[in-house]
């Protein structure tokens, strides 16, 4: 049985991973990436998500203006993330397949998710990171508070890989879990997740004609103008993000034509749909939209169900109800389904400080701080709302006067394990300051500043509680990471 010896292990290739692993190569350790997938990026890739949303400091995002500064054109606020996250945009624009009108990355920055895929193989490729993909983490051995070994399986059938650090990008905060370090899911008050979905990728469709409708139908649109938006797509120089269409789901179901999301609590869903043209010909689409609520994405069975019913119910009856109710849409045909669930929330490692709302909305800043973040609290429903509440009971918080806060050092180190740090959304937040600090560029962003804690440890010699953080921000700095 084969054992891996590492200085450090990164398990899971999303955008923390990726943060991780080239941050902890580049800063000379010998990393290995181990990725359940035969790609690398997760929701970048495998979940067709076509934007990375959070380079920039969020200001009335929901203003219904021509001119709305959620738009991918947006370079007008504070950016608050640059280091490998922004090196990623720029590689991508190089390749012409980042989709931008400023200098720098927009606050959502569109891009090609294939060219996505073959950029991060050549990222890790020339920082000397060892990839084991198509690998399953199960398991962890211990001694005391440190893991010695994390149990793999492969090909090669059982595997184990040693290493002096370990980074959790899963995600699910699985490794810190394993090794006995505590954790909280969902809401405060009963536990529940914010919801699922899965990006679907559609053609044959005529968005002019859907922005004709939200002419006569304002009620129905969420963001920006249609007017607005039709100026981007004549000019041909951004993506759109069109959200809302609340009411004719609401028809479309109260007829027969649209089935309650799963576990969705009200007989009455109000799901958000978003319709992006981004990186795609005039006629084709992304779209997304709430699938399922309060799914234990650490339950497999769960996770299972969530699965089953997302493609073989959810997926069809949408394509369905845009043909039958969505102007612009008559002639559209489903062209693609990520093959990644797309989730938002499930187990949250316990650190040694818990970032909380009061932080993000009084734009707090830390001694310890070892990253950035600008972006909205955008927390959606675990149930699907109430009937006619706003938005189905999404929640959208920003400061009165955002320019960012910072997110310590305390938060990706994991209570109670001597030798794991955490990285992306299962880092030590709140349940509300998730729906901020879970944007792929702020994922990216807290990746970075583990893998260059956990190279700075292995090089010094030092403990992951032990590592002078002055040091390791001065480092981030020069990487190019903003801290002030």
């Amino acid at each position: 049985m084969r054992v891996i010896k590492a200085d450090v292990a990164v398990f899971g290739s999303g955008p923390a991973g990726i943060g991780a692993a080239l941050a902890a190569a580049r800063g000379g350790a010998k990393t290995y990436l181990i990725e359940k997938m035969g790609i690398l990026g997760g929701q970048m890739t495998g979940g067709l998500v076509t934007g990375l949303h959070g380079y920039r400091v969020h200001v009335n995002a929901n203003l219904k203006d021509g001119d709305n500064v959620y738009l991918a054109m947006d370079h007008k606020t504070k950016q608050t993330v640059a280091g490998i996250p922004e090196e990623v945009v720029n590689r991508l624009k190089e390749m012409g397949a980042a989709y931008t009108s400023g200098e720098g990355p927009a606050m959502r920055q569109e891009y090609e998710p294939e060219a996505m895929k073959i950029l991060l193989f050549k990222m890790m490729d020339e920082a000397g990171v060892n990839l084991m993909l198509n690998t399953f983490a199960f398991g962890v051995i211990m001694e005391g508070t440190k893991i010695k070994a994390v149990r793999l399986a492969n090909k090669n059938g059982e595997e184990y890989i040693e290493a002096k650090q370990f980074i959790d990008a899963t995600a699910d905060g699985d490794i810190a879990a394993w090794a006995g370090a505590p954790y909280e899911k969902g809401r405060p008050e009963d536990g529940r997740v914010s919801s699922v979905t899965v990006y679907t990728k559609f053609g044959g469709v005529d968005l002019h004609k859907m922005l004709d409708y939200l002419d006569e139908h304002p009620e129905d649109n969420h963001i920006g103008t249609p007017e607005g938006w039709r100026k981007v797509l004549d000019a041909n120089n951004g993506p759109l993000h069109v959200n809302g269409f609340r009411e004719l789901i609401q028809k479309a179901h109260t007829n027969g034509d649209y089935v309650v999301p799963l576990n969705g609590k009200y007989d009455k869903p109000s799901p958000i749909f978003i319709i992006s043209h981004s990186c795609f010909p005039s006629d084709q689409t992304a779209m997304n939209i709430d699938m399922g609520y309060n799914i234990d994405l650490t339950d497999n069975d769960d996770v299972t169900r969530a699965e089953v019913h997302a493609r073989m119910v959810q997926i069809p009856q949408v394509a369905k109800f845009l043909k039958k109710y969505m102007p612009g849409f008559e002639n559209s045909y489903l062209m693609e389904s990520a093959p990644l669930l797309g989730t938002r929330e499930s187990r949250r490692i316990v650190g040694e400080y818990m970032l909380n709302e009061d932080d993000i909305l009084s734009n707090r800043k830390f001694d310890d701080g070892v990253a950035r973040c600008g972006r909205a609290m955008n927390v959606h429903s675990p149930t699907g709302g109430k009937d006619k509440e706003e938005r189905g009971g999404q929640h959208w918080l920003e400061p009165n006067d955002p320019q960012g806060y910072d997110i310590p050092y305390r938060c990706i180190l994991a209570k109670g394990v001597e030798n794991v740090l955490t990285s992306g959304r299962c880092i030590s937040v709140t349940h509300y300051a998730l729906g901020s600090v879970r944007g792929i560029p702020n994922c990216m962003a807290t990746g970075e500043a583990a893998g260059t804690a956990a190279a700075l440890t292995i090089k010094q010699d030092k403990t992951l509680r032990s590592l002078d953080i002055q040091e390791l921000r001065k480092v981030l700095r020069a990487n190019n990471v903003i801290l002030d």
